[in-house]
Order: C-alpha cells, then sequence, then structure tokens
C-alpha cells in the first residue's frame, strides 16, 4: 500500500533539484580529476638552461664507467639522441630536447640495469662453477671411502 502522505512532504522540485545537485558534483569531480591528469602528464619536468650541459657530463661519466663495455648498445643509443638533443638546443627547440633528455636519462637507467644484470649473471656463473667443483671433489671423497 503506498503512502499519499511520505509525496505530499518532499516537494518533486526539492527532490530534483538535490538529485541535480549530486550528479553535477560528481560530473564537476571527474571532470576536474580528468584535468589533472592531462594537465600533470602535458606538463614536461622542469628544464633550465643549464640541463643538458649536466646530462652531458653525465653521459661522459657513464661512458667512462664499465657500464660502457656492459650496454655497448644503450650507449649507442645515448650517442645518438644526445646528437639530437644538441641539434635541438642549437635550434631553441625546448619541447624537443626536453623529451630527448627524458628519454636519454631512462637509456642511461637501462644502462646501468644492464651493466648489474651482466654482473649478476657472472656472479651466478662463478657460483655454479664452484658448485661443480665441490660436488666433483665431493664425489672423490667418496670414491676414496669405498
Amino acid at each position: 500500500m503506498k503512502s499519499y502522505s511520505l509525496d505530499k512532504q518532499v516537494e518533486p522540485e526539492t527532490a530534483n533539484l538535490s538529485r541535480f545537485s549530486v550528479n553535477l558534483l560528481k560530473n564537476t569531480t571527474l571532470t576536474a580529476g580528468l584535468v589533472v591528469i592531462l594537465v600533470t602528464s602535458a606538463v614536461a619536468k622542469k628544464y633550465d638552461k643549464n640541463s643538458y650541459f649536466e646530462l652531458e657530463a653525465d653521459v661522459q661519466a657513464l661512458m667512462a664507467s664499465e657500464v660502457a663495455n656492459a650496454a655497448p648498445l644503450e650507449i649507442k643509443f645515448i650517442k645518438e639522441k644526445m646528437v639530437l638533443a644538441k641539434k635541438a638546443k642549437a635550434e631553441k627547440k625546448k619541447k624537443l630536447e626536453g623529451q630527448l633528455t627524458e628519454q636519454i636519462r631512462a637509456e642511461m637507467g637501462i644502462a646501468q640495469l644492464r651493466a648489474e644484470v651482466n654482473r649478476l649473471n657472472a656472479e651466478l656463473l662463478n657460483k655454479r662453477d664452484q658448485i661443480s667443483a665441490s660436488e666433483v671433489y665431493l664425489l672423490d671423497l667418496k670414491e676414496q671411502l669405498k
């Protein structure tokens, strides 16, 4: 059975207005969230005039380290992108220069990780050799006991 007294207590315009307010609030929040995401993803890292020179020094230090031998392909990519970054700097294309700088920094991180993987792989191979030698020694001792 439907109660007509409750319908009379709530005016229809007020009920629709509050529902409209909630939907408007949800839509506004969603829109603001999307704007924040888009703005933060579109804004590049702060870039100043010395960033290229700092990057160049970091790349030279990386090439002088053992990483250069461990990750020659990544070093090649870094050199190619450094040439492009230098050209972008000369042409005053700050956005492109900033993008290339970020890519170079990422390549440097990859090169360092590659060197770490190579070092750990060598360590693993060394441990395997030690285990094999220990097993051979153990077999020799067992033979002597018989």
